[in-house]
């Protein structure tokens, strides 16, 4: 059985928020190789 003050705190729909560091964090590499291409190619 779960504690209750355990998830007492997590709002609704709180399954949803640790996707958003993970997919900000793949965005900004993304990004980052991009414009590490981009000066790359511009040398």
């Amino acid at each position: 059985m779960p504690e209750p003050g355990r998830f007492a705190a997590r709002p609704q729909g709180g399954e949803v928020l640790p996707v958003l560091p993970l997919g900000a964090g793949l965005a900004c590499l993304g990004l980052g190789i991009g414009a590490l291409g981009l000066r790359l190619r511009q040398v």
